[in-house]
């Protein structure tokens, strides 16, 4: 499932999925410092932590009315 994570400097530093397997912190990235909706190993970004927490809520909603649909 999507979450966020958090780059600075080139690495994670933060990561809402501490079981995340493909972006563990420390991991080195190359983007730009911010807060970033990850997929796997796809990240999409950069956000402030609110418009993080905004996008991550919109996928959830569109993917639980996709599960919905008959």
């Amino acid at each position: 499932m999507a979450h966020i994570v958090e780059i600075r400097n080139g690495a994670i530093v933060g990561n809402d999925e501490p079981s995340d397997e493909y972006l563990p912190i420390g991991t080195h990235i190359t983007q730009a410092d911010g807060f970033y909706v990850s997929f796997g190993m796809d990240v999409e970004g950069p956000y402030d932590r609110a418009d993080a927490e905004e996008r991550l809520d919109h996928l959830k909603k569109a993917t639980q009315a996709d599960l919905e649909r008959p």
